[in-house]
C-alpha cells in the first residue's frame, strides 16, 4: 500500500486536487467556476492544453500572444475555491481573476454588460478560517485596472462596484426553493440594493481574500446573465460568454505587460 502525507499530500509530486505542478501553469490563471468553461479557450489559446481533470477541477494551460496564462475551474461556491486558490499560490500563481457569470440587483444593468468587482462581502464561508469577518475582500487595483482598459478596447459596457459573494444559491440570494410556499424573497434583495450592491455570485470574496493574504493580485470579471429585479434570466448565454474570456485575456495581459513586468 502506498502513501502521502494526510497534512500535506501530493500524488506524484502535484497538488492533490488540481493534479498539475509548478511547471504546468503560467503567472496569471484565469478562474471560471464551470468546467464547461475551459473549452471556450481553445480558439483563443495557441498551444491549448488540458493538463488534468479531477472532481469539479479542469485547469488547461495555452499561450495568449506569447504570454503563458493558465485556465482553472473552480466549482460552485466558496469551499472548492478555497482549493484551487490555495494549489495554484503554492505553485506559483502571481495573478488570480475570476470570471464567470453573475446576477445583477440593479435595474439599469442589462444582461450581456460585464460587471468588475472592485470588492465584495465575505458571506462565502471558508476565507473566515483565514481572517475574522473585518478583514476585507477587495481586489487589485492593478487587475481591475488592466479589466477596465481591456473592456474599453474592445467596446464592452460595464459596471464597476461591490458584489455579494454569497455561499448559497436559494435563500441567500432571495430565491425560494421550487418546493417551497410563501417565501418572500424581495426582502433579501431590498436589504443589499440598500448597500448599494452591484451583484450577487459565490466566488469572489474568496479569491479576493485569501489572494490578498498571501500576496497575490486578484480580480474580477462576469458577464451578467441574469437581472433581479427585472426577473430576467439569459437562456442562451455563450456569446456573452466568449466576450468576457476574450476580455479577460486581453486584461490579463494588459496586467502582464503594464504590472507584473515591474514588479
Amino acid at each position: 500500500m502506498n502513501y502521502t502525507s494526510a497534512a500535506a499530500p501530493k500524488y506524484d509530486g502535484k497538488v492533490p486536487h488540481l493534479r498539475c505542478g509548478r511547471e504546468d501553469i503560467g503567472e496569471i490563471i484565469l478562474l471560471p467556476g464551470d468546467p464547461g468553461r475551459i473549452k471556450m479557450f481553445e480558439d483563443l489559446f495557441d498551444d491549448f492544453k488540458v493538463l488534468s481533470t479531477n472532481r469539479e477541477f479542469t485547469i488547461a494551460t495555452g499561450y495568449y500572444k506569447g504570454l503563458k496564462i493558465s485556465v482553472c475551474s473552480t466549482g460552485i461556491g466558496a469551499p472548492s475555491t478555497e482549493i484551487a486558490v490555495l494549489e495554484l499560490i503554492s505553485l506559483g500563481a502571481r495573478a488570480l481573476i475570476r470570471i464567470g457569470g453573475t446576477g445583477t440587483i440593479k435595474e439599469e444593468i442589462d444582461c450581456e454588460d460585464m460587471i468588475l468587482n472592485t470588492g465584495a462581502m465575505r458571506l462565502g464561508g471558508a476565507s473566515t478560517f483565514y481572517a475574522p469577518q473585518e478583514y476585507p475582500a477587495i481586489a487589485s487595483f492593478e487587475v481591475v485596472d488592466s479589466l477596465k482598459r481591456a473592456c474599453e478596447k474592445n467596446e464592452h459596457k460595464y459596471h464597476m462596484g461591490i458584489c455579494a459573494s454569497v455561499g448559497s444559491f436559494y435563500h441567500g440570494q432571495g430565491r425560494e426553493v421550487p418546493f417551497e410556499l410563501n417565501y418572500d424573497g424581495t426582502k433579501v434583495l431590498k436589504e443589499y440594493s440598500r448597500l448599494g450592491i452591484l451583484n450577487f455570485e459565490m466566488e469572489a470574496e474568496t479569491i479576493f481574500t485569501l489572494s490578498s493574504i498571501y500576496g497575490v493580485l486578484a480580480g474580477s470579471i462576469c458577464t451578467v446573465h441574469c437581472n433581479r429585479i427585472t426577473d430576467r434570466w439569459l437562456i442562451d448565454n455563450e456569446k456573452a460568454q466568449k466576450k468576457m474570456c476574450e476580455t479577460a485575456l486581453l486584461g490579463a495581459l494588459n496586467l502582464n505587460n503594464l504590472y507584473l513586468n515591474k514588479l
